[in-house]
């Protein structure tokens, strides 16, 4: 093969084999990147079942955008050979890195805490590994571990009224898959496999790694299989620290029901026992100017676009505000807790000076000052929260299409809990990135949290009112974000939330109204031109959607929201090539990392005819949390998939999780 082109991937070496397919290290001549190929094995047995088997595999894992997950590109048969590109990772197996002693315990649970987050990723979106080892995480030279060959993963069925989220198993009949020794005992007992049996075998994997020996042994697959149903594992080394050995204990245990059920929640378990950082504190990050905003026109502009930056353009506002209501100690204008340093504090405050609406509004100056305060005070809790707020919001605007940003502004905002587990700006980041990440069950209580301590703010008011909306309760949210513009009459992001709630209650005029207000504040505001575009696209008076497309500033023609509503309408006029060229790589990327994005790729193949992509990306926005069932019903860009079987499945897997989230709803 090495020498050979499949696709326009030319193959250089090879790098790896597994029971189905040859690796090779290999270059994408189009795009000009390395890859990871994996090719179907020449001796497979049964051909067709090995292509199945590659291409579920492929489907399964592109659904899972991680930076602890391996990405997978594309999949697809040229040259008679059936093929999946993903990235390449360097570094090495975590099995390698294991010496016969294990590993310091730092780095395990270092590694510990980045697995279990790609898991929990993995099983919110309904796939399971069922292959879980070291041999399968790669450590790069950074530092971050990856998850590897989700071949064996499936989907799983949540419940009867979800066959959206079910996949035929990717083993035959009376078979079991997985490596014998991480394999939990009810999937030796012929049980399928599910996040449970994953979670097993990352306690298998933690014990490996501390201790270098696996925790049930054996000679035999005989002696093992019956060590695992039957035996206790062996006992820890005395220099486990106890919290850590309580998490594996738990992980192991033979009952299901008796270890942690959800893999976030193992996450949480061992963040709590991790090291805690020295007093010197981690270097603060470097400000990426270039990746997080391209001009600082784009910046000025989209500090009062986007709903979703109101803690940016509303800043000052809180200061204001804030002060008035906390009186628990010293507190920084923004209701935050001080640093110790004041030079530190100088520099928190000269940020917010440029993160406020007025004509110094400057994200890359904000960052700056938000570095020489860390530099001055690295457990600064507050400029740590905020540069996780402004991490997030290139993503946020559509300037980005790197989700792994997300990420790296959570990591961000963990810390910054660490130092404060109070810290308001924090908690308001994080619920802002779970329920841009689909994570929704998390927003409520990071909410909570944040109001606690600064009720005052409007962007984690606003916060809750678009988790409402996400969840369908249209009403609730209308009357929420109602009740924030009369605190706040001047709260634009509010007003454009509200109008795509009206808009999608079918009370265009009243979407109109508000949009038209935005303008009037801000003529040049893209989100409200492309808000009145949707609604001409909504009726079809195509001729209005393409002058209020127009209207838009040329400079904000890349921004990725704008790419997909001129997808829409190049597709409602009927110009296909048009549509595609504007939903290439990029774009879907970005749609499919938002809870809400996904729809808007549905929407656009719907109106091309593309009845299979529409319903793979409507069934990718139901798997994102996207539960607005009455909009879906209605929306009258999916008319033509919505008589569609499948499309009734979708609807109905959303109601199946609307009614059991409504118990816990306030």
């Amino acid at each position: 093969m090495v020498g050979r082109t499949v696709a326009h991937y030319l193959i250089l070496e090879r790098i790896g084999a597994g029971g189905m397919g040859v690796v090779y290290r290999s270059q994408d001549t189009q795009l000009g990147r390395p890859v990871a190929l994996k090719v179907v094995r020449d001796n497979a047995k049964v051909d067709e079942k090995a292509r199945a088997r590659l291409l579920r595999e492929a489907r399964t894992a592109s659904a899972l955008n991680h930076p602890n997950i391996c990405t997978i590109y594309e999949a697809g048969m040229a040259e008679g050979e059936t093929y999946i590109a993903m990235e390449l990772v360097e570094g090495k197996s975590l099995s390698a890195m294991i010496g016969a002693d294990g590993l310091p315990f730092e780095t395990a649970i270092r590694y510990a805490v980045q697995i279990a987050d790609a898991l929990s990723h993995a099983h919110e979106r309904g796939v399971v590994h069922r292959d879980l080892k070291g041999a399968n995480v790669i450590v790069t030279p950074e530092g971050r571990a990856k998850v590897l060959d989700f071949g064996l993963a499936k989907r799983v069925i949540e419940g009867p009224e979800q066959p959206t989220r079910t996949l035929e198993p990717v083993t035959e009949a009376g078979s079991v898959a997985g490596t014998l020794s991480y394999m939990a005992p009810e999937v030796l007992r012929g049980e399928p496999a599910d996040a449970g049996s994953d979670l097993w075998a990352l306690g298998v994997m933690l014990y490996e790694a501390v201790t270098g020996t696996l925790p049930f042994r054996g000679t035999t697959a005989f002696e093992v299989t019956s060590a695992i149903l039957r035996d206790s594992m062996a006992p820890l080394p005395a220099h486990v620290p106890p919290g850590f050995a309580a998490i594996i204990q738990r992980l192991l245990a033979k009952q299901p029901g008796e270890r942690y059920q959800r893999a976030g929640e193992v996450r949480a378990a061992l963040e709590a026992v991790q090291p805690a950082v020295p007093a010197s504190g981690p270097a603060p990050p470097s400000v990426p100017v270039q990746v997080v905003v391209s001009s600082r026109r784009r910046w000025l502009w989209a500090a009062g676009a986007l709903p979703i930056a109101a803690a940016v353009s509303w800043l000052g506002l809180q200061r204001r505000n804030k002060r008035a209501t906390l009186a628990t100690g010293p507190r920084l204008s923004d209701g935050n807790r001080p640093s110790t340093n004041p030079e530190a504090n100088e520099y928190y405050e000269k940020g917010l000076l440029f993160a406020g609406s007025g004509p110094r509004n400057d994200l890359v100056q904000w960052r700056r000052m938000l570095e020489r305060a860390l530099a001055l005070d690295a457990g600064f809790a507050a400029a740590r929260g905020q540069w996780a707020f402004t991490s997030m919001l290139p993503a946020y605007f559509g300037i980005s299409s790197d989700p792994s940003m997300l990420y790296k502004a959570e990591d961000e905002a963990r810390q910054a809990l660490r130092d404060d587990p109070a810290c308001s700006v924090a908690h308001s980041a994080l619920a802002h990135i779970y329920l841009f990440v689909g994570r929704k069950e998390l927003v409520p209580g990071e909410v909570d949290k944040a109001l606690q301590s600064n009720p005052n703010d409007p962007a984690i008011h606003l916060c809750y009112s678009s988790y409402n909306l996400a969840n369908g309760d249209h009403q609730q949210a209308i009357q929420q974000m109602k009740q924030i513009l009369a605190r706040w009459p001047t709260f634009g992001p509010a007003r454009s939330y509200l109008a795509q709630a009206l808009r999608e209650q079918g009370d265009a005029p009243g979407a109109i109204r508000e949009l038209e207000r935005i303008l009037e504040v801000d003529p040049e505001n893209p989100w409200g031109h492309w808000g009145l575009a949707r609604l001409y696209m909504d009726s079809g008076d195509l001729p209005k959607a393409r002058q209020a497309m127009e209207r838009v500033d040329a400079r904000h023609r890349s921004n990725f929201q704008g790419r997909l509503n001129w997808a829409l309408l190049f597709a409602l006029e009927a110009k296909k090539t048009e549509a595609l060229r504007e939903m290439d790589e990029q774009t879907l990327t970005y749609a499919g990392a938002s809870y809400l994005g996904p729809l808007q790729p549905a929407e656009v193949y719907a109106v091309l005819g593309d009845t299979a992509k529409a319903l793979e990306w409507l069934d990718r926005a139901a798997l994102w949390g996207d539960e607005r069932e009455d909009w879906l019903r209605r929306d009258p860009h999916l008319a033509g998939i919505r008589d569609h079987p499948r499309f009734q499945q979708v609807l109905d897997s959303v109601a199946y999780r609307r009614k059991q989230r409504r118990p816990q709803n306030r």
